[in-house]
C-alpha cells in the first residue's frame, strides 16, 4: 500500500469516527431533554397537586348526593367491601353528574348498575361505595 492510500484511509476512518460521535452526541442530548422535561413535568404536577379530604361515607351523605342530581332514595347498607347503595328514577343524563359529585368527595365506586327497565331514562341504580 502506498502512503495516499493509507492517508486517505486513516482519513475516512477519522471522518466515520466523527460522524459516529456526532450523532451519539445527538442522541444523547436529546434524551437528556426527554428526560428533563418528564421531570419539569413531575415537578409540576406535584406544585399543583392538591389534597382532598375522604367524606365519610354515611346515609346522610348518600341522600345528599342523590337528591342532587334528582335520584329517589331507596336503601343504604353496609355489605363486606363498602356500602350498598340504591336509588331509582335517575335521568340518564344526570349519571354523570352523580358519579362525579361521588368521585370528587374522594369517594371510591367500586361497582356501579344501572338499570332501565321502563324505556323512559329513569334508571334504577346500585351503588357499592368505598
Amino acid at each position: 500500500m502506498s502512503v495516499g492510500r493509507i492517508k486517505l484511509f486513516l482519513f475516512l476512518l477519522s471522518l466515520a469516527l466523527v460522524v459516529f460521535l456526532v450523532d451519539f452526541s445527538l442522541r444523547k442530548r436529546e434524551q437528556y431533554y426527554r428526560e428533563y422535561l418528564r421531570y419539569k413535568e413531575v415537578m409540576l404536577l406535584l406544585k399543583n397537586y392538591e389534597t382532598r379530604q375522604k367524606v365519610s361515607v354515611d346515609e346522610n351523605f348518600a341522600r345528599q348526593k342523590l337528591f342532587e342530581v334528582g335520584a329517589d332514595f331507596l336503601s343504604f347498607k353496609q355489605v363486606d367491601v363498602g356500602y350498598e347503595l340504591k336509588a331509582k328514577g335517575l335521568r340518564g343524563e344526570n349519571t354523570p353528574r352523580l358519579i362525579y359529585a361521588l368521585e370528587s368527595a374522594g369517594v371510591e365506586i367500586v361497582r356501579f348498575k344501572a338499570v332501565d327497565n321502563t324505556g323512559q331514562g329513569l334508571y334504577e341504580l346500585e351503588l357499592i361505595l368505598r
